[in-house]
């Protein structure tokens, strides 16, 4: 492996190269990538941009794969920030010059940084080279490295389904006070949307408006 770069945006947005000592404490992961992002090596197709609840913004994804990877950081409660593809790596590899965009960096809410990495769908001689110089760097910059596999199955789709409902949603004003109007006592929801206050798809504005603030309301008019 020869003299390995990383290229990142500072503070300012300028682009910089450094060795990966000089990454010790900077906070990578709250950049964005040091380039436009592209498809996932280099295949066509749009990106696949998660929305983030723990950012409340979007994370960089190349790829659909990486993206279920995001989706299941952001359920996470030890990470505290999701970075997509913040550095790119530069060196000598066995087959010349290399350059390559580990997935995520993210922050732990111990403060410790981790380079995220997606396990591909088939491992070999790159993969492997990837993965040492990806080690290497954290080792001198001071963070972990973690492989990930992607969710699918029955995980993946429950982490979808819940993941609908956190995405942020506009609500109309008239809709949140009809909302809070139907519930100011305990009652059932379906009999909150029923009732003189015309509250359209309680369940819905209740979500989405985050509101459990004047008044109790539960599925069955008992006290949760």
């Amino acid at each position: 492996m020869g003299d390995v770069r990383v290229c990142h945006l500072d503070e300012r947005g300028r682009l910089v190269s450094a060795p990966p000592a000089a990454l010790v404490g900077v906070r990578v992961e709250e950049r964005r990538p040091p380039s436009e992002p592209v498809a996932f090596h280099g295949r066509p197709g749009k990106l696949s941009d998660w929305w983030c609840a723990t950012t409340g913004g979007h994370v960089v994804c190349g790829s659909l794969r990486r993206r279920r990877v995001a989706l299941e950081l952001d359920f996470d409660p030890e990470i505290a920030w999701i970075g997509g593809e913040p550095v790119e790596l530069h060196w000598q590899g066995a087959q010349g010059r290399r350059r390559w965009r580990p997935d995520f960096v993210v922050r732990t809410v111990t403060g410790a940084r981790q380079v995220v990495l997606v396990e591909p769908e088939k491992s070999g001689p790159q993969w492997r080279e990837d993965l040492e110089v990806a080690r290497h760097v954290a080792v001198a910059a001071g963070w972990q490295v973690s492989v990930r596999r992607v969710p699918e199955g029955l995980r993946l789709a429950n982490l979808e389904w819940a993941a609908d409902y956190r995405q942020a949603v506009p609500v109309a004003a008239a809709e949140r006070e009809a909302v809070e109007e139907a519930f100011r006592r305990e009652r059932p929801i379906g009999e909150g949307g029923r009732g003189p206050v015309a509250c359209p798809t309680p369940l819905r504005l209740i979500w989405c408006t985050g509101w459990c603030g004047s008044a109790v309301w539960t599925s069955t008019g008992t006290s949760p």
